[in-house]
């Protein structure tokens, strides 16, 4: 009895010294926050906590919450804190965009999540290495990204292509209902390209309707916010030090011996043989060596922002050891299968709402396809205007990555203010918010691919269109999903009509997840158009 007494007394004084530390900490970055002048939008996690649990809401709510806060306040900057303690600036001013993105990059080199160092699987990934690591593998792996590169793998890109048609026609005919949900066979079609393209493998996801062990790593390397993964996430971005001693790690170990088993092999076989694979695989063993460079000729106007201006100090060719080529498959895997899946269910969607957009887009589609022999080439989908019109107006609407940060690495004074961002600050840019912002926008929430006309692009701030990114952090891998995309719309168009069905969600929900993805998955019908599919 005497036990079980200590034992409530001991949760109740827990209970109290919390409550009284989370009271303790508002009061104070509330004081801090106004001391600085600048609008504080609550501390990160109770804000979260809130939003996904009690209001069930998504993260994306939350973001336009705050936007508005900060529009209503007539203010670029506001303030957040994490957990941990880190304060968070979030800046949607263009002008001040561009200098935190590209003008003054060196204060803004790193991400600001920091992981722990035991977890193999991601400590040598593009996206999680930091200053002069960074530096060195993103100058190794940039020229596998060239036109001339992504032109040599598209012959896989297009088998894939065709093999998402038939799948989606045979889904059609064995619908009861005449409706599918297109997440499947997009799923399908964008891991088969992932792991022929990447890995020089044959995925077998159009060989079986249950997801492939491809399909299923790849779902696993998904986010969502379930409360479980909510904490682990919470340790793993907040408290490293904590995550490492606990042995928590981002990705279980079944998907790292996985993916580590079927690389290296890979490698050991290439490495025994002699032979090269037509595959990322092999152009980061070149790459590793030195043996890729990048034309400039190759490059657009968004990927010369991405040069890394000056020296690159530090040896950096064990970042593409074997260890490193696995950690960055499975980042291209991981980016490739969730973010360009996201666009392609968007796209779709759209052009289902507006049929007069897909018309149009149908005929430029019939227009390239008569000129190439009826068949799709790298060159050729990359003439279709309208399009690129229909992709990038899709990504102002629907961007996959609604929300992107920068961490501070040196004390750094805000352009244009007397706000002084202090070094371990982090910046954060809500994307979403800033593409439906009427200033940038008239009439943000219409889709109107004409925005991304050749009269009218000219007129777009570049740093309010930020789908990839923008300068030497931007998105490594937007040719490379561009093209997967603009292949497989331009093939979904031209075999079928797309057309809402009775579980189309209009207006659009969204899951809660790391990525733009909609509630109920994306329940679309599509009518086979005659003499189009080959049987």
């Amino acid at each position: 009895m005497i036990a079980i007494t200590s034992i409530l007394w001991i949760f109740f004084y827990l209970v109290i010294f919390l409550i009284s530390y989370l009271v303790y900490s508002s009061v104070r970055n509330v004081l801090f926050f106004r001391s600085k002048k600048i609008l504080y939008l609550g501390d990160v996690l109770g804000n979260a906590l809130y939003f996904l649990y009690y209001k069930k809401k998504s993260m994306f709510d939350l973001l336009q919450v705050n936007y508005q806060q900060m529009r209503e306040a007539q203010t670029t900057v506001a303030g957040n804190v994490e957990v941990n303690g880190v304060v968070n600036y979030m800046v949607i001013d263009p002008e001040m965009l561009k200098y935190i993105f590209v003008k003054d990059f060196d204060h803004f080199v790193n991400r600001r999540f920091k992981l722990p160092e035991n977890d193999v699987l991601v400590t040598k990934m593009l996206i999680f290495v930091n200053d002069e690591k960074w530096k060195g593998l993103r100058s190794k792996l940039s020229p596998t990204f060239t036109t001339g590169k992504i032109k040599r793998l598209f012959p896989l890109f297009s088998d894939s292509a065709k093999k998402l048609v038939k799948y989606v026609d045979k889904l059609m005919k064995d619908s009861p209902h005449g409706e599918i949900d297109l997440g499947d066979g997009y799923s399908k079609f964008t891991m088969d390209t992932i792991a022929s393209a990447v890995c020089g493998m044959n995925s077998q996801a159009f060989d079986q309707a249950e997801p492939s062990i491809f399909e299923q790593m790849g779902k696993k390397l998904q986010f969502t916010f379930s409360a479980k993964n909510f904490l682990r996430f919470t340790v793993l971005f907040a408290f490293p030090r904590l995550a490492k001693l606990m042995s928590v790690t981002m990705f279980g170990e079944d998907m790292h011996q996985f993916f580590a088993g079927a690389i290296k092999s890979s490698i050991k076989e290439r490495n025994t043989t002699g032979q090269k694979g037509n595959d990322f695989i092999q152009l980061m063993l070149e790459a590793r060596e030195d043996n890729l460079k990048t034309e400039e000729e190759e490059m657009s106007n968004f990927e010369k922002d991405a040069i890394i201006k000056g020296e690159v100090s530090g040896k950096i060719s064990e970042m593409l050891d074997d260890d490193g080529i696995v950690s960055n498959c499975v980042l291209f895997i991981l980016a490739g299968f969730d973010t360009t899946q996201s666009l392609l269910l968007f796209c779709a969607y759209s052009l289902a709402i507006y049929p007069e957009i897909q018309d149009k887009l149908r005929k430029e589609v019939e227009t390239v396809l008569e000129e190439n022999d009826g068949d799709f080439t790298y060159d050729s989908i990359h003439r279709m205007t309208y399009l690129d019109m229909v992709i990038n107006e899709t990504l102002r609407f629907y961007p996959p990555a609604p929300i992107t940060d920068r961490a501070c690495t040196q004390d750094y004074l805000l352009p244009g203010t007397d706000t002084l961002i202090k070094k371990g600050s982090a910046i954060l840019v809500p994307i979403m918010e800033i593409h439906h912002d009427e200033r940038y926008y008239p009439e943000p929430e219409k889709f109107d691919p004409e925005r991304f006309s050749a009269e009218n692009k000219g007129k777009i701030n570049t740093y309010t269109f930020l789908p990839f990114g923008q300068g030497p952090r931007n998105c490594i891998g937007m040719r490379f999903a561009l093209t997967e995309v603009k292949l497989a719309i331009a093939q979904l168009v031209h075999n079928f009509d797309i057309q809402p069905s009775k579980r189309t969600m209009i207006p659009m929900e969204f899951q809660n997840a790391g990525s733009l993805k909609p509630k109920d998955g994306m329940w679309l019908a599509l009518k086979r158009r005659s003499g189009t599919i080959e049987e």
